[in-house]
């Protein structure tokens, strides 16, 4: 490993630093100083006249799951929201590693939290399952969308694909909204 790899891990330290940082610092300052975010999120979505549908991508998604978490904990659920989509999300990931901001780690989704529909695509690296670490939540639902991009292209290719927009109408039926 010294001949070999950690040289190549010396040479290239500074543009895998650079390729990093604007993914990996957005979610660090997120977690951080996400509070007005959160707070944003909430206001803008309680003057809407209900009922509403969140979608979010990437961190949109993390901060929609915090946003309705913490507010179904303090018992008082965002106001008209009635469906979670996430799209790309690494929230059920953060969950599991203790690092995402309204849930304990083992702790369950709060009574008043919405249907969730969570999207991912097995190429893309930075999505993940929401079902299995919350085993046994019914309004929790994946779903798999195959873009047949390679990373990094297929984590915006979910809007490209018309099997998104179809899942997403399907489960507002679901949840009989509008």
């Amino acid at each position: 490993m010294r001949v070999t790899t950690q040289p190549l891990l010396n040479a290239w330290r500074g543009s895998l630093t650079v390729g990093a940082t604007p993914a990996l610092g957005d979610i660090l300052r997120y977690q951080a100083r996400g509070h007005d975010l959160r707070e944003f999120l909430h206001a803008r979505i309680a003057a809407a006249p209900g009922p509403t549908v969140l979608i979010g991508h990437s961190l949109g998604g993390i901060a929609l799951v915090d946003l309705l978490a913490l507010a179904a904990a303090r018992g008082e659920a965002v106001p008209g929201t009635e469906l979670l989509v996430t799209v790309g999300s690494q929230a059920p990931f953060l969950y599991e590693l203790g690092a995402l901001t309204a849930l304990e780690p083992g702790a369950k989704l709060p009574y008043g939290f919405p249907r969730w529909l969570n999207v991912y695509d097995r190429q893309d690296v930075l999505s993940y399952l929401a079902g299995p670490v919350f085993p046994g939540d019914p309004r929790i639902t994946d779903h798999e969308i195959g873009s047949r991009q390679p990373f990094p292209a297929c984590h915006s290719a979910y809007w490209k694909q018309d099997a998104l927009y179809e899942r997403i109408e399907q489960a507002v039926a679901e949840a009989e909204i509008g």
